[in-house]
């Protein structure tokens, strides 16, 4: 074993560990979103990390007050538009990155890659990027915090350990722009990793939703594809709050 690990949060924020470094991806640390609320215990407030990632500035992923619970030292990795936002608000170190970028973070090295998916803060604001990351170390992670399947996703195909990959959301079904059970099944066979762990699943639920007695059901789902189609990928799913040790490389 290399002592990397995964834990998923809940929703898209995840605990990359590489290396010994601590990546923190899109935080939502509060019990509630608006009227979006969480479903599960929120994390611990002590939360000890070395930088975060910010996928794109929808509020469930880039969540202000959620930043505000980190020392103020934590840098943070954003795509333009997002790094703007995090900038004027937290007035925390920002490092705006575009894909193709490589941004050094401890000891290990995090690749920026594509997400297709509209990412702008306002449904009727400014265009904003939305992106993907590939932490590089002893282990490779990749990590999507909201995207449609695209065919540039098998791009990255050949030599990742875990793919983090969104399947489900917070209300009653998911739109344009995101994966649901199929086509995440369907964006495990472009990328090819070893180990998929399915998230932004069971965590926030809006108003009525289908799966709210069985949150787990989008997840099961998607296992049951992954079967389909990329049979040779192992699926683990994590409850929110669990960890996933990492099979040396």
């Amino acid at each position: 074993m290399t002592g990397d690990r995964v834990t998923y949060v809940g929703h898209a924020t995840t605990l990359i560990e590489v290396d010994g470094t601590r990546l923190l991806t899109d935080p939502v640390l509060m019990s509630r979103i608006g009227y979006i609320r969480r479903i599960v215990p929120p994390p611990s407030a002590s939360l000890h990390v070395d930088a975060v990632l910010i996928s794109h500035a929808h509020h469930d992923h880039l969540d202000l007050r959620s930043l505000r619970r980190l020392p103020k030292d934590v840098p943070v990795v954003a795509p333009p538009g997002s790094a703007r936002v995090v900038r004027r608000w937290t007035r925390r170190q920002v490092i705006e990155a575009m894909v193709g970028d490589r941004v050094r973070l401890g000891a290990v090295e995090v690749l920026v890659t594509p997400a297709e998916h509209d990412g702008r803060r306002l449904p009727l604001g400014p265009e904003l990027p939305a992106v993907a990351y590939v932490v590089e170390g002893t282990s490779r992670v990749a990590f999507f915090g909201d995207t449609d399947l695209f065919d540039g996703m098998g791009d990255l195909d050949g030599g990742l350990d875990v793919a983090l990959l969104p399947i489900w959301g917070w209300g009653p079904r998911v739109g344009p722009g995101h994966l649901d059970p199929e086509l995440a099944a369907r964006a495990t066979a472009l990328l090819g990793p070893r180990i998929v762990v399915p998230i932004h699943w069971g965590t926030l639920a809006g108003p009525r939703v289908w799966w709210r007695n069985d949150p787990a059901a989008p997840a099961r789902r998607f296992e049951e594809l992954v079967a389909v189609h990329a049979p040779d990928v192992t699926v683990r799913i994590l409850a929110p709050g669990e960890r996933l040790a990492l099979p040396g490389a």
